[in-house]
């Protein structure tokens, strides 16, 4: 039942102003890359607790950080050109590996959210992958690094109910 108490704050989270490509400006081209810091699996528990529809159970996820003054961190799930990279860097809208000639990944605003702040689904991913959810990040970017999301869940639209059909 408490999974339920996550899915609206996580829907809102991930609509709202407050999570905008245009809350991204830390992103832009920087000296300072992220540093890679971890790589794990999303797990079946994480799945049951924040039911985010653009992942499943077992995809990969990555977390570099930097510290600018502030520390800042990007979280990318799925495999990607960014996958590999030590350090990652942003220039004319790609995210790629600091020290490679490689375009990366092209970054739409649909597959990037960001934040001024931390929250429990940051701080459950980070626990997941090792590190200690005490960290205090000032922004954080979350990028889908795959287009379509994971409909998986049936939507109620799609279910026959008998009692509306007269069975």
């Amino acid at each position: 039942m408490t999974w339920k108490l996550w899915l609206l704050p996580m829907a809102f989270l991930l609509a709202s102003s407050e999570a905008s490509f245009d809350s991204c400006h830390f992103m832009l081209e920087n000296e300072i890359p992220f540093t890679l810091v971890c790589k794990a699996e999303y797990s079946t528990d994480l799945k049951l607790n924040y039911r985010d529809i653009w992942l499943r159970a077992d995809v990969p996820y990555w977390l570099w950080w930097r510290r600018r003054p502030g520390l800042e961190l990007l979280i990318s799930f799925y495999e990607s050109p960014i996958s590999p990279c030590e350090n990652v860097s942003l220039s004319l809208n790609c995210l790629h590996c600091a020290d490679s000639e490689e375009p990366g990944i092209h970054i739409r605003p649909e597959s990037i959210h960001c934040f001024e702040f931390s929250f429990s689904y940051v701080r459950d991913l980070m626990e997941h992958c090792g590190l200690s959810p005490a960290t205090k990040f000032d922004r954080v970017a979350i990028l889908y690094a795959r287009r379509v999301p994971n409909r998986d869940i049936s939507s109620r639209a799609a279910r026959t109910w008998s009692w509306i059909l007269g069975h």
